[in-house]
């Protein structure tokens, strides 16, 4: 009988050695310890990338301030002078001179004048409205005169000043019920 007693406590113990050395195994290979290793030709091990704590955005490089471009303006408010003068057609016309106001087209050429005070006035004689066209090309200002007995005007660009393309001196007739009357215009 004792020899069958042995053998069951045998295999039991080796069960039990059994069952201890793969705990201890596993124990290992869930905690490995550091351990020196000898340097191996194995390929290296690549290692994570550090991950920014915040991301800088590069500064963006200043753009050239454009040169402003010089602005034109497209109307032009006016004064002019309005003297108006005997021709050989009609020498008995009297001298009379007015102050007119008005504007200047530039992207279509059109100039309107209205008269605004007497600087020489003429009994019998009214102020006259200009409104007509310029060409800057060939100097010229030309229209019909919307006043009773008035017909038309046409004046050549005799002078050039500063303050907007068509100042300077104008000079011209224009007819009403007096017959051609010599006109000089003068704009600022």
């Amino acid at each position: 009988m004792k020899k069958k007693l042995k053998k069951p406590v045998v295999q039991l113990t080796s069960l039990l050695d059994l069952l201890f050395v793969m705990i201890f195994v596993l124990l290992l290979q869930s905690k490995a310890a550091p351990t020196k290793a000898a340097p191996t030709k194995a390929e290296p091990t690549p290692k994570p990338e550090p991950k920014p704590i915040a991301k800088v955005e590069p500064k963006p490089e200043p753009k050239p301030t454009p040169k402003p471009k010089k602005v034109v303006p497209k109307i032009f408010a006016l004064e002019a002078v309005f003297h108006f003068y005997a021709t050989a057609a009609s020498p008995n016309v009297p001298t009379g001179i007015y102050a007119m106001q008005g504007s200047y087209n530039s992207k279509n050429g059109r100039l309107s004048l209205a008269g605004t005070k007497w600087v020489k006035k003429v009994p019998n004689f009214g102020m006259v409205p200009l409104s007509g066209f310029i060409d800057e090309k060939t100097g010229t200002f030309t229209g019909r005169i919307e006043f009773q007995n008035c017909e038309e005007f046409s004046l050549y660009k005799t002078q050039s000043d500063t303050g907007s393309p068509v100042a300077g001196k104008w000079e011209g007739t224009y007819t009403c019920g007096q017959g051609e009357t010599g006109l000089t215009l003068t704009l600022r």
